[in-house]
């Protein structure tokens, strides 16, 4: 960028993030001279469009992914419903939502004096007040929504208990080696490995995105850290409302989080967006309809269940639109033969079946 070669040694949030490339935008008047909508001017201020953004969950939590891996060591198995459960967070989120503004706090004393006794504040400190963000998603039959919040959060602290179990897979302390042993294990089960119990191992870290039109560029990006989720909204379920009335069941999942950025964070984020970007032109849309319309292994002959082509020879379907019958007006000339005179006399008379014939004449 233009403005990059000038100011080359400044870090700042944006660092490594889409730059802003209004270079000649201190020769136009702006709002002030009138809205300039021309090309030139256009070049310089070109406005952000949210609604683009991207979740990553780039640290799943321990404890998650031991409790739906069981006695596996494939924690990372597409058969694990807290697996599928991440992928639908990160490609059918329906909204992401609770980003809180960033504040600048004045001190709690402020200076104040005079006859008048006015007064003025002195800032502090910046704070970021974000401290839970909302994934809006959608139920499926089976709710592996819900059974994933619900073990995530029984994990920690048991609704009957109190005491966090982690789904069976809490240490009850150190052996003489120092590994951490479970409290319980199945008969079946040769995994004797417990998880200790630890802010750490119970919550997820996320990098969210938000890029530009094209899907290729940061234009921001965050970090979400100590991520669990703090309630289930069980109504969405549960509820049956008068009127017989039936809905998708969705849920605005809230988890707590401490939000950072920088540009490491931003650099992380690019990356991601280049590995798992997802781009596509409608132009290239394919229905893999293959397998319904053309028969085994061949693009010319047509599958059998589609049927014969259903043709009529009466109103011509058989033959096409081209007119192929030619009528002709010329004249043909036919041989005949001559024909008995009495044979002509008796033109008209039915044929005698019967081998009696009247006869009135002498």
């Amino acid at each position: 960028m233009a403005n990059e070669g000038k100011l080359p040694n400044i870090i700042h949030s944006q660092t490594g993030a889409r730059k802003f490339d209004g270079t000649n935008l201190t020769k136009y008047s702006l709002f002030v001279g009138g809205v300039n909508a021309t090309h030139h001017a256009l070049r310089n201020y070109s406005p952000m469009v949210n609604g683009f953004g991207r979740l990553f969950m780039v640290r799943p939590p321990k404890v998650l992914l031991q409790i739906f891996a069981g006695a596996s060591d494939n924690w990372y198995s597409t058969d694990s419903l807290f697996i599928q459960f991440k992928h639908i967070l990160e490609y059918m989120n329906r909204s992401v939502t609770g980003f809180a503004e960033k504040t600048l706090e004045p001190a709690q004393t402020p200076i104040q004096g005079g006859f008048a006794n006015r007064q003025f504040n002195t800032p502090t400190v910046t704070r970021e007040t974000t401290q839970e963000v909302q994934i809006g998603v959608y139920e499926m039959v089976g709710a592996p929504i819900l059974t994933v919040l619900d073990s995530w959060m029984n994990a920690i602290g048991d609704e009957n208990s109190g005491l966090a179990t982690y789904g069976g897979w809490i240490s009850g302390g150190r052996d003489k080696d120092g590994f951490e042993k479970r409290l319980y294990q199945l008969k079946h089960e040769n995994k004797e490995e417990g998880i200790p119990f630890n802010e750490a191992n119970h919550t997820a870290e996320f990098i969210y995105v938000m890029h530009d039109r094209a899907g290729a560029q940061v234009e921001r990006a965050v970090m979400l850290a100590d991520c669990y989720p703090t309630r289930i909204d069980q109504g969405q379920v549960l509820n049956m409302q008068l009127g017989g009335g039936h809905d998708n069941v969705t849920y605005d999942l809230t988890f707590n989080c401490v939000v950072y950025r920088s540009p490491i964070i931003t650099a992380i984020a690019n990356d991601l967006l280049k590995q798992y970007r997802i781009v596509s032109n409608s132009l290239n849309f394919n229905p893999q309809l293959g397998d319904a319309v053309y028969a085994n292994g061949s693009p010319i002959d047509f599958n059998k269940s589609l049927g014969e082509v259903p043709v009529d020879s009466a109103t011509g379907t058989n033959i096409g639109n081209l007119p192929v019958f030619d009528a002709s007006t010329e004249p043909e000339t036919r041989t005949i033969d001559y024909i008995p005179m009495n044979t002509a006399k008796l033109a008209g008379q039915e044929i005698d079946t019967s081998g009696t014939v009247g006869n009135y004449g002498g």
